[in-house]
């Protein structure tokens, strides 16, 4: 099988393809610290530059795109397809409508909040385009911590085929719909698990508890910043952030991938591409099950309406209407190592300024009940880590 990935980013899906025997021909990435590193991993790869210059397709089996998501995220300007970045989606269709050979299956990955934001109006075009070219669709949320990593990091995938309907694909017929994880620490401090996940760039009205796990890794904090979401070590009152190294590993890639091999550019600014990738083990997934999908007919309790003012958060083609369905995050049921056992290097100590910070912010917060556990493990490692001894 051959794939062409449009908005390769630094080639999270085509590398879980890549996995599974797919062959990628070309891939297509403006910015030029990533081509430096698919140029890198995928060095028998024809790389382009422009999306808006891809004339068409030739005849390939699966063409994947995870447009830019900027305008359609939480942490975005939610403008939608309006903004610049997002509206860049239209490009895929002008391809697809240029080419005389249509691919066999499409991938398209973004943010969950495409599901939602301006009532699901980026979804509903998506939708409504694969319904005029004639391919059945399905789309679902799926967090990596049902394949092994510990990254909560929910993010939708769509696929749509003229093959196999892709509900086969996306929805197993044994999966727990029901399954969860309670992220948030108790807040009398009890049955606490060993590690948290945390921004430390936040406080006041938030900060993406995660357990066990991180929140999901992003190209900068609110400030701006490089930064790394922090891993509270609850048994050693010890608050780090992961190397680079194991920022990798926690989006499914080798250690190195994101070296560059130029000095042209910033070493921090691998840490855009890590936080801007997609994360392999779920294209890993999407390709396995590409490959070794099963017929089932789907059980009528897992049948939910659902309307285009307000998307399911999955759903499937039927006939050219929408089908909700019941979906957990995990399509695979929770199956994550504990983010402390993952780590392949030692946790990088929160500093001193960052630490005095975030424990303002928390001090200062009049929305958020944080575990006295949690403000009293701060303070003791403020007083281990660097003998100081915080005054509110």
């Amino acid at each position: 099988m051959k794939v062409i990935g449009l908005f390769a980013g630094i080639g999270g899906i085509e590398y879980g393809l890549h996995q599974n025997g797919v062959n990628t021909v070309k891939l297509c990435e403006i910015m030029p610290e990533a081509q430096n590193v698919i140029g890198k991993n995928f060095p028998n790869t024809k790389l382009l530059n422009d999306v808006c210059q891809v004339k068409k397709l030739p005849k390939i089996n699966i063409l994947t795109a995870g447009f830019p998501c900027q305008n359609l995220s939480i942490a975005g300007d939610k403008s939608g397809l309006s903004g610049e970045k997002s509206a860049l989606v239209y490009e895929i269709f002008r391809i697809i409508e240029a080419s005389r050979f249509k691919p066999d299956y499409i991938i398209i990955e973004n943010v969950a909040n495409i599901i939602s934001l301006n009532k699901g109006e980026a979804l509903a075009l998506i939708v409504d385009k694969m319904n005029q070219y004639g391919y059945e669709w399905a789309y679902r949320l799926a967090d990596p911590r049902s394949f092994g990593i510990p990254q909560r990091r929910p993010r939708f995938i769509f696929i749509a085929s003229k093959k196999v309907h892709p509900k086969y694909i996306l929805f197993p017929q044994n999966e727990n719909v029901n399954v969860a994880i309670d992220d948030k620490p108790n807040v009398y401090g009890t049955n606490l698990a060993d590690s948290y996940g945390f921004y430390w760039t936040e406080g006041k009205i938030g900060i993406g508890w995660a357990k066990d796990s991180i929140p999901p890794l992003k190209c900068g904090s609110t400030l701006g910043l490089p930064s790394a979401p922090a891993i509270w070590d609850v048994q050693h009152n010890f608050f780090g952030t992961p190397s680079i190294e194991d920022a990798e590993r926690l989006q499914g890639f080798p250690e190195g991938w994101t070296e560059y091999t130029t000095d042209e550019f910033k070493e921090n600014s691998r840490w855009k591409l890590i936080g801007n990738a997609v994360n392999t083990r779920v294209s890993n997934w999407v390709a396995h099950r590409i490959m070794n999908h099963q017929i089932y007919n789907i059980p009528d309790e897992r049948i939910i309406p659902c309307p285009k003012s307000k998307w399911a958060k999955a759903a499937y083609s039927d006939n050219g209407k929408a089908k909700g369905i019941l979906a957990s995050y995990y399509p695979e049921g929770i199956s994550y190592t504990p983010i402390l056992d993952f780590l392949n290097h030692p946790l990088i100590p929160l500093s001193l300024k960052a630490t005095i910070g975030f424990y303002s912010r928390v001090c200062a917060s009049t929305l958020i009940k944080y575990p006295e556990v949690f403000k009293d493990s701060i303070r003791t490692y403020l007083q281990n880590q660097y003998n100081y001894d915080y005054q509110a």
